[in-house]
């Protein structure tokens, strides 16, 4: 069972989000445990105030634990000891590479296949789906740490620009053409659920 939230933003102000969230649990939350990746952020870490807030509502809704992990510094093996996966924001290029480094990636699917959630938030969301061509299309300059391979997990086949305005329209269609692709444009109160074979628009 496959179940996957791509989200432009995360939970604060959307509350049926997290409502789909709740949905999705096999038991309760006070059951539960979530696990924050933090490595996208490559300067902040879990003190990014995007995680902390998020660490935040985590705990409203009623897991029993919350932590942050950072895959850069720490073993991602330890992802196996959670339900949800929220995989928070930043750098993607930095992100995918250390998933990749770490062999992260490779866990992470392993857990989704078993049906562990899987939540990822702006640029945790992009590295989910088969590649990260939008963003190298965008700005290049982020690839601080020169990703050649912008293959993602692949998670999903669906690929996310979060945070869309239409001032950005035209460019995006110039990306779409160009990768011959169709990219979902995802404003800041919008998400997806993948349940399985279902996909459903939020927001």
């Amino acid at each position: 069972m496959k179940r996957i939230i791509l989200s432009s933003h995360r939970f604060q102000k959307n509350n049926s989000l997290r409502q789909k969230l709740i949905e999705l649990l096999q038991g309760s939350a006070d059951a539960l445990s979530a696990v924050i990746i933090t490595t996208a952020s490559a300067e902040w870490k879990e003190k990014n105030k995007h995680a902390v807030e998020s660490k935040q509502v985590l705990e409203d809704i009623g897991f029993k634990e919350v932590a942050f992990l950072d895959i850069e510094f720490e073993n991602p093996k330890n992802l196996e000891n959670y339900d949800v996966i929220y995989i928070s924001g930043g750098n993607p290029f930095y992100l995918l590479y250390h998933l990749k480094k770490s062999g992260a990636d490779k866990i992470i699917s392993e857990l989704a296949a078993k049906g562990i959630i899987i939540v990822g938030v702006s640029g945790g969301g992009v590295v989910l789906g088969p590649n990260i061509d939008i963003v190298n299309y965008f700005d290049k300059k982020l690839n601080i740490v020169k990703l050649k391979d912008l293959t993602g997990l692949g998670l999903t086949d669906i690929i996310i620009y979060p945070h869309y305005k239409s001032k950005v329209e035209n460019e995006i269609k110039k990306s779409e053409a160009k990768f011959n692709c169709r990219i979902k444009r995802l404003n800041d109160n919008q998400a997806i659920v993948i349940s399985d074979d279902k996909v459903e628009e939020v927001g």
